[in-house]
């Protein structure tokens, strides 16, 4: 089930709605029994709030094709599709990648904004968390709230930060970017963490998965 609505966030456009396949606890259950493959050695520690997948994720997201190391994720192609078309982009010779976030109690991303010219993220497993969007124009944060589910695609420029996780479970959701070729050089070349080097290992062309 799909269900999607427009938003205005100051000048910008944002989508939000529902992305809900009928195997998303089985997409869950796989990712989480198979993530030290993208979070080197999480599993050795006592507990899952001693490991910090946040620094992991700065540095390592740029070591796997996501929705080539987890196939069931590219249900989402379609859905991607009609986001373009909501808003009016007829563009399909895009770049696309995707990375997996992990979060246990306490962790979560801060403020930032994304390479490329969109955006979106989709939530596998969420904890009670609530994302805050801070566009132009714009005196204060803009909430959303998360749950299972949750579909948001957007400009990769707006700037937007979680919620720490307040639970035990960990929190779990796919990012994505969607980007054209200057976008891929500009990332290449500020080499953010080091990973600009690998940027072009990890990158594929959308319109081969629409």
């Amino acid at each position: 089930m799909f269900t999607v609505k427009k938003r205005l966030l100051g000048n910008d456009t944002l989508l939000e709605g529902s992305l809900l396949p009928d195997n998303l606890e089985e997409i869950y259950l796989e990712i989480l029994e198979r993530r030290e493959e993208i979070y080197p050695n999480c599993l050795s520690a006592k507990q899952d709030s001693d490991y910090d997948y946040i620094t992991t994720d700065w540095y390592t997201y740029h070591d796997y094709v996501c929705v080539e190391k987890f196939p069931k994720l590219k249900f989402i192609f379609p859905y991607i599709a009609q986001s373009l078309d909501l808003m009016e982009d007829p563009k399909r010779d895009y770049y696309f990648k995707s990375w997996i976030n992990i979060w246990p109690e306490g962790q979560s991303i801060g403020l930032h904004t994304h390479y490329g010219k969109w955006h979106g993220y989709f939530v596998i497993k969420d904890t009670g968390t609530t994302t805050y969007y801070f566009p132009k124009n714009s005196i204060d944060p803009v909430p959303l709230t998360n749950h299972d589910g949750h579909y948001v695609f957007m400009s990769a420029k707006i700037p937007h930060l979680a919620q720490t996780n307040p639970s035990k479970q960990l929190r779990m959701s796919m990012g994505f970017n969607i980007s054209d070729w200057s976008e891929v050089l500009r990332e290449e070349e500020d080499n953010a963490h080091g990973r600009g080097p690998k940027i072009r290992n990890v990158i594929v062309p959308l319109k081969e998965y629409l």
